[in-house]
């Protein structure tokens, strides 16, 4: 279980380097933001299942706050299109 966690935190640091570096997700930010949340809540619930968290609290709270933004920004692009397409 270890190896598979440790491979998600890399997988998750490797979403992030790439939204970095790759301009294409510039042109979305509210898009890029995100994915790069998501990818931050991914690696900081692994490092709680690895036990290398020594505040779990602040961890879940941070992560629910962060999956809240991702899913405000979903709707809000997912409104932006239905406007789009209405117009």
């Amino acid at each position: 279980m270890e190896e598979k966690l440790r491979r998600i935190q890399d997988l998750a640091q490797e979403i992030v380097e790439t939204l970095l570096q790759e301009a294409f997700f510039n042109q979305n930010t509210q898009m890029r933001h995100s994915v790069e949340h998501l990818a931050n809540t991914v690696a900081a619930l692994a490092k709680i299942q690895l036990n290398e968290d020594d505040n779990i609290e602040d961890t879940l709270r941070y992560t629910v706050t962060k999956m809240c933004i991702v899913r405000n920004a979903m709707e809000k692009e997912k409104q932006h299109k239905n406007i789009k397409e209405f117009v």
